[in-house]
């Protein structure tokens, strides 16, 4: 019992630490986050950081394994009888993004600065992994009738990438100035005209 309460222990502290490097990074830009700031943010020691992880660069992989649990559980589908799969897909995606107000975006840009070929590696696999289940959906709809035979599937899932990743880059740079949702039915509309 009590290696099982030290074991939850060290989970939400390490949860405390990713999740304050995730703050950091976006208050500060990944060039300033360092074990200090993270401890001052989580209100531990330096050494308390160390228990938990060897490195900076270590609780970063963490930050981006999070996003990338975090973007492709985003893709799975919540019913919303007025649009189709596709649709409810992007909207739920775009929902979730804007609930944690893009800052999955705004991690993966600042990490990708840091120019570590390791961090910007499992970045670059994590947005494969996104692409990947966009494919996975559109040859779903393909195999429905609901989406073109003919378009190239790749390109289509990468354009559905950028354009939830585009949509939340402007919605943050607007410091929220709008409600990204206003803008998903015209984007829908241009989606609809190209691969129905």
């Amino acid at each position: 019992m009590i290696m099982v309460r030290t074991y939850e222990r060290n989970l939400t502290r390490k949860e405390q630490i990713v999740n304050a490097a995730r703050k950091l990074v976006i208050k500060c830009g990944s060039e300033n986050v360092t074990i200090r700031r993270i401890a001052g943010e989580v209100g531990v020691s330096e050494a308390a950081i160390y228990r938990h992880f060897k490195s900076k660069r270590e609780i970063l992989y963490l930050l981006v394994e999070s996003i990338e649990i975090n973007l492709i559980s985003d893709l799975e589908s919540q019913n919303r009888p007025e649009y189709g799969r596709l649709e409810n897909v992007l909207l739920n995606h775009l929902s979730a993004l804007e609930m944690r107000r893009g800052i999955s975006f705004q991690v993966i840009a600042e990490i990708i600065s840091l120019g570590d070929k390791k961090l910007n590696n499992r970045i670059y696999q994590t947005i494969k992994k996104n692409i990947a289940r966009f494919k996975e959906l559109l040859l779903t709809e393909v195999e429905k009738g609901e989406v073109r035979g003919d378009i190239d599937i790749e390109a289509a899932a990468v354009i559905l990438f950028s354009i939830v990743q585009g949509l939340s880059n402007i919605w943050t740079l607007s410091n929220y100035s709008f409600n990204p949702k206003d803008k998903f039915d015209p984007i829908l509309n241009v989606l609809r005209r190209g691969l129905t």
